[in-house]
């Protein structure tokens, strides 16, 4: 998933839960508290339907910076999620690589 999909997800995420708010409401610099209306427990909520949905990352960090005046756009949370998947992926490859190079290794030891 790249970045503008990540995007177009969690604006449709917050449009489904906020009936109130225009597409053209949600951009990337939005702020959900400020700008959005959206408090604690719709924050928390949309948190744990991301979870679910995206990828299995810790939040509280971005949530702790976000709560910082008006640190809480849509594009912050964006970022922190894409900077988190591409992480999680470049470790599942890295993790990938030895593995197949110890199977190399196992089948020349095999063939001795």
């Amino acid at each position: 998933m790249d970045r503008q999909q990540i995007l177009d997800h969690v604006r449709n995420m917050i449009l489904t839960m906020n009936s109130g708010l225009f597409p053209d409401d949600v951009n990337e610099f939005a702020s959900m508290t400020y700008d959005l209306g959206m408090d604690s427990l719709y924050l928390e909520s949309l948190i744990s339907r991301l979870k679910e949905e995206v990828a299995d990352i810790e939040f509280t960090p971005w949530y702790i910076k976000a709560s910082r005046r008006g640190h809480d756009t849509v594009g912050s949370l964006v970022d922190y999620i894409d900077e988190h998947m591409t992480a999680s992926r470049a470790t599942g490859a890295s993790k990938s690589e030895p593995a197949a190079s110890e199977r190399q290794g196992e089948q020349q030891v095999e063939a001795a």
